[in-house]
């Protein structure tokens, strides 16, 4: 199985309503090394469309190493979620390490 880190950008495959297809959608990986080593794994969704504004975090491409986003992109603080790691197709990118203060925050200061 995957060996997936905290602040990796993955490929999701994100089922239709008839289980049988599905899209790749883009996730950003928020759980730690510890939780991440079970058969599970906690997520954000990346959207291309802004939400509302204080819970959308606007990713820019220089907040990642070798991986340039096609459009726009936001993380959608709502949308956090559990998934086994089978439903993960790929891994695309790794966020730089001087932005995890940044998105922890606003993280925290959506949670609490």
């Amino acid at each position: 199985m995957m060996i997936l880190e905290k602040w990796e950008i993955v490929l999701v495959k994100f089922p239709f309503t008839d289980l049988q297809n599905y899209k790749l959608r883009p996730a950003l990986v928020i759980s730690n090394s510890n939780f991440n080593n079970l058969d599970n794994i906690m997520l954000i969704w990346i959207f291309w469309n802004k939400w509302i504004e204080k819970y959308s975090y606007k990713l820019e491409n220089s907040f990642f190493e070798n991986w340039k986003m096609n459009k726009q992109s936001y993380l959608r603080l709502q949308n956090i979620f559990t998934l086994h790691k089978s439903l993960i197709y790929k891994k695309v990118a790794k966020m730089k390490s001087e932005n995890f203060k940044e998105v922890d925050k606003k993280l925290c200061d959506f949670i609490y």
